[in-house]
């Protein structure tokens, strides 16, 4: 508005008032009170989060104040920075219709107000800078101005951000000071986060001066009038003050911009590719919108596509070296921090050089070490289509140890799956199911393998020469074994480790008759004929015939429980001694059943039940065990059978013969037998599964 002279401010004043209206009031936020035009909030109002960039003023206010003037010259210097003008029309009419040039390409009404007693209106626009270099800013009024004085001012804000900086409004407000006074009260308003620039403009009818609110500016403008302003406000309640020289009737408006928030990565999905590149990874986070670069370590990625609100981004992955970088994104308001929510590994394909062993049963189970390149970070390791468990890289990507799943027998390729992609096939990845396999051994401690059983030695191989040879037990890898002499001697091979004998320990006896390994297959029990029991390695004593004061002689196996807490013992007659946790499920004196010729027991895999065998190759079922078949049933007559061996399953058994015959029952598959290879021998006493 034009100024007064000091010398009728007062008077003048006074005739703006009416008689009994506003006595009681300093500052009125409520609209239609006199001549009010309700506050305008730019259509751009989601608060946000904060101002994280730091906001600064770009020169000095720009202003002028003409009769019906219409324009103001400026000279905007960055591109991305926000330009903000403050308009008055002279008068309470007319209002802004629009703004355009200054080097912005879209300007948006930020308030606009009109004064009860200072029947101004005041209005703040802003817009982001598109080109720099002078330029004029046109106002488009609602209607001509004829003789009223304008007064229009704008200041150059910046972040540093560039081009395609898109700046918010974060609330705006009026101030309808209507009892005079020489201190001006700007809006109120609290941001919804600190360091957002706050802008106000005031009409004031007496010379304006500076307030003391900690951090704002407050230049003149050409007409007299006052803008305020702080580009890094604190948080919370922000409520300015300007001045004046007399005492007067004010109107004020204000408004918080901010630009952008940087860009936040909080995952990357997924995690890792290989090396040419080419993955689609989706990036999460926050303030995504208007990604400009989403860089891997040094590398542009292509065909970004912001989704969810600039809550994720879609990118292809370029082509880099093998190792982990981070994932960046680049918007206006700058670039992601890094961390390791954003690490992307990038892999070189695997390659398989090495498989030990290269042989193992069709049940599976079988440990395999896999030696190779870039095996880490391994998806999947296959045997031919299926996968196998229980995988855990070691040695830097170099090898990894994994469990062979069920196959048909045949040779597969095993191949490494990582992000990198999968390794080729060669020569070198075979791997070979066999049929499961048995050990036979004589009494002289010769050894026959069969099937998948690997042979580890013999006593004959070493130059020892015994004939006291009553039964052999496997490790539980199924690469090694013990053959127990009936004096309780042990002889270990393969990956057996010694754990005890009975000369070991000056025990002296000739009756041994059995030995049973414990489920680890990490010692054994040792069982003679009177029943008496010897426990080496982890297999614990749970109680023997002598030590309940029985007295036999015919005990000729042992059946461990599931647990190897408890087993039991069987005699020639079928009878049966329950110790542990071997719970009694019956015995062929307990059916009325007498015979003479039991020369084996098996357990059944859940250790709840057993199979007694004769010599005959008859066949009694016990507990869980479930009849498969028995030699008598398919009228074959012998009476030579030495031993009986359950499959992994518990669901089958062979029986072999003194001879080295085998007979298979159940899913016991038949892997070979002595007389199948044309071998004739009579001193096979046990019999012994992989």
């Amino acid at each position: 508005m034009n100024r007064i002279p000091a010398s009728t401010a007062t008077s003048t004043t006074r005739r703006r008032f009416r008689s009994g209206r506003l006595s009681a009031l300093t500052v009125s936020m409520a609209a239609g009170l006199g001549l009010v035009a309700a506050p305008v909030i730019s259509a751009l109002t989601a608060s946000p989060a904060g101002a994280a960039t730091a906001i600064s003023a770009v020169g000095s206010l720009a202003t002028n104040s003409t009769t019906g003037g219409t324009t103001l010259n400026v000279t905007p210097q960055h591109v991305g920075d926000v330009l903000v003008v403050a308009a008055e029309p002279g008068a309470a009419t007319p209002t802004l219709s629009s703004i355009s040039g200054g080097g912005v390409t879209t300007w948006t009404k930020g308030v606009a107000f009109a004064g009860t007693v200072t029947t101004r209106d005041v209005e703040i626009w802003y817009g982001t800078v598109t080109a720099t270099a002078a330029a004029t800013i046109t106002f488009n009024w609602s209607s001509a101005l004829g003789s009223q004085v304008s007064d229009y001012s704008a200041q150059e804000f910046t972040a540093g951000l560039g081009a395609g900086a898109v700046w918010t409004a974060d609330g705006s407000g009026h101030s309808d000071n209507t009892v005079s006074s020489t201190t001006v009260t700007y809006p109120p308003l609290t941001p919804s986060g600190s360091g957002e620039l706050y802008f106000g403009f005031a009409d004031m009818p007496s010379a304006p001066s500076a307030g003391a609110t900690t951090g704002f500016s407050y230049p003149p403008t050409a007409n007299g009038n006052q803008v305020a302003f702080n580009p890094a406000t604190g948080s919370g309640l922000i409520s300015p003050t300007g001045l004046q020289g007399a005492a007067n009737p004010s109107v004020a408006v204000g408004m918080f911009l901010a630009p952008p928030v940087g860009p936040v990565v909080n995952s990357v999905s997924p995690s890792g590719g290989p090396i040419a590149g080419g993955t689609s990874v989706t990036v999460t986070g926050t303030n995504l919108t208007g990604a400009t670069a989403v860089n891997f370590g040094g590398t542009a990625g292509t065909g970004v596509s912001v989704n969810g609100g600039g809550t994720s981004l879609t990118v292809n992955a370029p082509a880099e070296a093998a190792g982990t970088i981070n994932v960046t994104v680049t918007t206006p308001a700058g670039t992601s921090a890094t961390s390791s929510a954003d690490d992307y590994t990038y892999f070189a394909v695997p390659t398989v050089t090495g498989v030990a062993p290269n042989t193992g049963t069709a049940s599976g189970g079988t440990s395999v070490t896999v030696t190779g390149t870039n095996l880490a970070g391994e998806t999947a390791v296959k045997f031919g289509a299926t996968a196998g468990t229980g995988v855990s890289v070691n040695g830097g990507g170099t090898s990894l140890t994994v469990n062979t799943p069920a196959g048909a027998v045949g040779t597969v390729d095993v191949t490494v799956t990582t992000p990198g992609g999968t390794s080729a096939t060669s020569a070198a990845d075979k791997f070979a199911y066999v049929n499961s396999g048995y050990w036979m051994v004589g009494n002289d401690g010769g050894i026959f393998s069969f099937g998948g059983a690997p042979f580890e030695g013999s006593l004959p191989g070493l130059g020892i020469h015994v004939k006291n040879i009553v039964g052999m037990v496997p490790t539980s890898t199924g690469k090694g074994y013990w053959m127990v002499g009936s004096d309780g001697g042990v002889f270990a091979f393969g990956d057996a480790g010694f754990v005890g004998s009975l000369p070991g320990i000056n025990v002296h006896v000739s009756n041994i008759v059995a030995v049973v390994p414990t489920s680890t297959g990490k010692g054994y029990w040792m069982i003679g004929s009177d029943g008496g029991v010897f426990a080496f390695g982890d297999a614990g004593f749970v109680g023997s015939l002598p030590g309940i004061n029985v007295h036999v002689s015919n005990i000729v196996a042992a059946v461990p429980t599931s647990t190897g807490k408890g087993y039991w013992m069987i005699g020639t007659d079928g009878g049966v001694f329950a110790f542990g946790d071997a719970g009694f499920v019956g015995s062929l004196p307990g059916i009325n059943v007498h015979v003479s010729n039991i020369v084996g027991a098996v357990p059944t895999s859940t250790g709840k039940g057993y199979w007694m065998v004769g010599a005959d190759g008859g066949v009694f079922a016990f507990g869980d065990a479930g009849f498969v078949g028995s030699l008598p049933g398919i009228n074959v007559h012998v009476s030579n059978v030495v031993g009986v061996v359950p499959t992994s399953t518990g669901k089958g058994y062979w029986m072999v013969g003194s001879d080295g015959g085998v007979f298979a029952f159940g899913d016991a598959g038949f892997v070979g037998s002595i007389p199948g290879l044309n071998i004739h021998v009579n001193n096979i006493v046990a019999f012994a599964p992989q």
